[in-house]
């Protein structure tokens, strides 16, 4: 299922970024320089990012602490950056020993002494040696996910959809406010391309990182113009006016600028999407998702993903019969596959009805772009059922639903429960399945079945609720094994007994 590609260890990836944010934080010093401070936020911007998409798949690190670390010494070196960043401008624009860069200067200078005071006392309460701790635990999980391919595309679509509608937002809104989210989701994708899919981003980096400043610079130039705004009372309103005109012209500008360039067929958001799974691979990179989350879950993998195979095989079987899949309402394969992969991850907190646990756990999950939250409530219904209580038609959980949908839901979890009892003992050597069809029977063929093999009461109670199911006698056999059928003898005409 899982697909892998190399991950290029220099200058990707979280242990790259965590270990660049141990080296900024010690590079920035009393001074604290605008580089190193920069250099510093980019680091804790890019693990935010990781740990943001990793927390959607891996439910056993701590990313919500790594976040939460990350973010508040980043916002708390944000307000220093942005007076130096602001410094900056007023220089660019205005004119040594006029009144109003004076006195612009001398608010930002202020200011900028209580930014530094408070930086200071975020970089001494930066906590390092915890840091290089969830740099060691979850560098590792980081590397897992990142060598499936499927399941990085399904993240870093998400995070273009999420960019997407953005724009959507902004452009139809044009509010600064929104421009500035935008910036912000834009930045995400950016992070989330390079570290999770490294051999896309050296051909979208120079376009990214393009639309990226003139967001940023936008942003800029709207917070200063607020700030020229709140000290309008401390100059002239010519000057007041002619500050306001310059600020504006410039955003005006790169506004322009962006619009422009994200306009059209050539559109860059159009040629990211075009590197990323089409619609009809979604659900399969989607699958792939749902599959690395249950890996961090389910104690035996091998044995859910042999399971997942029988039910597949079985499936295959069935359909090729004429049996199941026709004008089905929903996507019979995908839902079982998902279920056979997702059946056991309610381990993780519970050993004692354990299928229930699944069943709301896999309902809590987001769904990945190429699924909805019914594909998922249904996958949680066949998983759910896939041991102990059958699943009848007026069970609680399923009389909620119309008839045809009901059956087919009784329908998969009826081969999920056969192909978890063939996976138990003494029958799992079982490698394949191969479905044979007759007049009110059928026959299945299991490779690594041995007929001298007792069948245990859970294969049993598999094998008659799949009778029940299908309305017909279902038989076990080996490869090469004869069926045995019962001879009509027919009645003599007359008797020679005395």
């Amino acid at each position: 299922m899982s697909q892998t590609h190399p991950v290029t260890e220099e200058k990707v990836g979280l242990p790259y970024w965590a270990d660049r944010v141990l080296e900024e934080h010690a590079n920035v010093g009393g001074a604290l320089p605008a580089e190193p401070i920069h250099d510093l936020r980019i680091s804790l911007r890019r693990c935010i990012v990781i740990a943001d998409l990793m927390r959607e798949i891996d439910p056993v690190c701590d990313w919500k602490s790594i976040r939460k670390s990350a973010r508040r010494t980043f916002q708390r070196l944000g307000t220093l950056r942005d007076t130096q960043v602001l410094t900056e401008w007023i220089e660019k624009f205005g004119t040594p020993g006029e009144a109003a860069t004076d006195v612009l200067l001398e608010a930002l200078k202020k200011k900028h002494e209580q930014d530094r005071t408070d930086a200071r006392a975020a970089l001494r309460e930066f906590d390092r040696k915890q840091w290089r701790s969830w740099r060691r635990e979850c560098s590792k999980h980081y590397r897992h996910v990142a060598s499936n391919r499927p399941a990085c595309e399904s993240l870093v679509l998400e995070v273009w959809e999420s960019v997407r509608d953005l724009g959507r937002r902004a452009q139809r809104g044009g509010s600064l406010l929104a421009y500035h989210r935008l910036r912000v989701g834009l930045k995400k994708f950016r992070y989330a391309v390079e570290n999770f899919l490294p051999s896309m981003y050296d051909g979208w980096a120079p376009e990214l990182k393009l639309v990226q400043d003139l967001l940023g610079e936008i942003h800029d130039l709207t917070v200063l113009d607020q700030m020229i705004v709140k000290s309008s009372g401390l100059f002239e309103e010519s000057a007041l006016i002619g500050w306001r005109k310059k600020v504006e012209d410039e955003r005006s500008s790169r506004l322009h600028q962006y619009r422009a360039r994200m306009a059209g067929k050539t559109s860059p958001l159009r040629i990211w999407r075009e590197g990323l799974p089409a619609a009809k691979d979604s659900r399969s990179t989607g699958l792939a998702r749902l599959e690395e989350w249950a890996s961090y879950l389910t104690p035996d993998r091998t044995r859910v993903r042999r399971t997942a195979r029988l039910a597949l095989q079985l499936y295959d079987g069935l359909a090729n019969c004429a049996l199941i899949g026709k004008d089905s309402p929903i996507e019979e394969r995908f839902i079982l596959q998902a279920a056979a992969l997702l059946e056991e991850t309610g381990r993780f907190k519970k050993t004692k009805a354990y299928h229930k646990e699944s069943y709301r756990m896999i309902r809590s999950i987001s769904p990945p772009p190429g699924w909805t939250k019914k594909d998922l409530e249904f996958t949680a219904l066949v998983a759910r059922f896939h041991r102990r209580a059958f699943p009848y038609p007026d069970h609680e959980k399923l009389s909620v639903y119309e008839l045809p949908l009901r059956q087919s839901l009784i329908q998969l979890a009826a081969i999920l429960r056969l192909a978890n009892a063939l996976q138990a003992k003494p029958h799992r050597a079982v490698r394949r399945l191969h479905v044979e069809n007759g007049p009110g029977y059928l026959v299945l063929r299991a490779e690594g079945f041995h007929d001298r093999d007792p069948i245990h009461s859970k294969l049993s109670a598999a094998k008659r609720f799949l009778e029940f199911v299908f309305q017909r006698s279902v038989h076990i056999l080996a490869p090469g094994t004869s069926m045995m059928l019962p001879r009509l003898v027919r009645t003599a005409k007359s008797s020679h007994a005395a």
